[in-house]
């Protein structure tokens, strides 16, 4: 059998379960209604895309678009600098090129003007074993030396004359020294050993000579 306290508290669960079920009954049904016309989700759509998106701080911002900016320009920069510095490597290898032709142009050239000078010295060797004319292989070959000279003062090689000056040590080599008792001989050209030569302004070869030289005498 329940106790009072038992039936007491069974009561007020029975009455607070009534209560509930009575509230559910009256409160309505909830629904959700969702349109489906095509233009109304197309505003909604529009509505959700034109909502604002999340912005930097403006100064943030300004630095971005400056990097960004700069970075740009740097990539045009180098890129320019590349262009640029191919066009240059095309230019001096097209020079270099022509300038080696030209040179290979005039170097035979010169040959050619060389060829007949060794073909005479050919026919004055010849002519020394065929025959005991000393005076004809003697003119051929003075005949062969002038025109050797002729070839090369017409490319601009000359020799350097030394005959009744003084010593000048910018075309000259004192090879021998001779003394003298006469001041008015000191530094003379007495004997050219050796030819000199330049080419226009530029020593190729400096004149070998025998110098007068005063004595301790003499002076």
């Amino acid at each position: 059998m329940a106790s009072p306290f038992e039936i007491y508290t069974h009561r007020i669960m029975s009455d607070s379960i009534k209560k509930d079920q009575n509230k559910e009954e009256m409160e309505p049904t909830r629904f959700t209604v969702s349109d489906k016309r095509h233009w109304v989700q197309e505003e909604e759509g529009e509505t959700k895309a034109g909502e604002p998106e999340e912005r930097l701080p403006s100064y943030v911002q300004q630095l971005k678009d400056q990097a960004e900016a700069k970075d740009k320009q740097l990539r045009e920069y180098i890129a320019a600098y590349k262009a640029k510095t191919a066009e240059t490597d095309e230019i001096r290898i097209r020079l270099q090129k022509e300038n080696e032709n030209r040179l290979e142009q005039i170097k035979a050239d010169f040959f050619k003007k060389l060829i007949p000078i060794i073909d005479n010295f050919k026919r004055a060797i010849n002519s020394a074993h065929s025959s005991a004319d000393y005076n004809s292989l003697k003119q051929g070959i003075e005949m062969t030396y002038s025109q050797l000279l002729a070839t090369l003062k017409e490319h601009g090689v000359e020799t350097i004359s030394t005959a009744g000056r003084k010593f000048n040590p910018q075309t000259d080599e004192a090879f021998m020294i001779e003394a003298t008792s006469d001041p008015d001989k000191d530094a003379d050209v007495l004997e050219e050993l050796e030819s000199g030569y330049r080419f226009k302004d530029k020593l190729l070869k400096p004149a070998k000579v025998k110098v007068a030289k005063l004595s301790q005498e003499g002076a």
